[in-house]
């Protein structure tokens, strides 16, 4: 990626952003911490942080599946840390927009909150915007609106 990216001229990698939710969340955080050298900003909507805790703090019914999809903490563990964004996340450099829902039984806002914390804790520019009213998304129109237009403002300031 960091081969390719710069070599597309659609990117311009010096006003690169990045941007997802859910496991586009994670994917942002990823990238953010793994090629920080490639964005400028970023944007993560509901994005597992720590994997280990991700998977301790989802509900007890769903933890058989995610044991498979993600990796089963009591025999992945290692994995689980390799992939985790944590892991990485003192080499982010771009400001980050956190978006999260109080109310998100899959990703829960403590698991947001810890990744706030430690990037402020690292001096690290972090934006959080936490909706009282969603879970995992933002579905009522008027959180839509703020989302998306604090979306737009934010990448506006950091990439133009």
């Amino acid at each position: 990626m960091t081969e390719v990216l710069p070599q597309d001229d659609r990117v311009d990698v010096a006003r690169a952003g990045v941007v997802g939710r859910s496991y586009g969340g994670y994917m942002t955080l990823t990238l953010a911490a793994r090629h920080p050298e490639l964005w400028r900003a970023a944007v993560d909507m509901f994005g597992p942080y720590d994997l280990l805790t991700f998977m301790d703090r989802i509900p007890e019914t769903w933890k058989p599946y995610f044991a498979l999809a993600v990796g089963d903490p009591a025999t992945d563990a290692d994995f689980l840390v390799e992939r985790s964004p944590r892991t990485h996340i003192g080499d982010v450099s771009c400001p980050l927009l956190v978006i999260q829902g109080q109310n998100d039984p899959r990703v829960v806002e403590r698991e947001s909150r810890d990744l706030v914390e430690e990037l402020r804790g690292l001096g690290q520019d972090v934006d959080y915007l936490v909706f009282d009213d969603e879970g995992h998304d933002v579905l009522k129109l008027g959180n839509r609106v703020r989302c998306y237009d604090r979306i737009v403002g934010f990448f506006s300031q950091h990439l133009s």
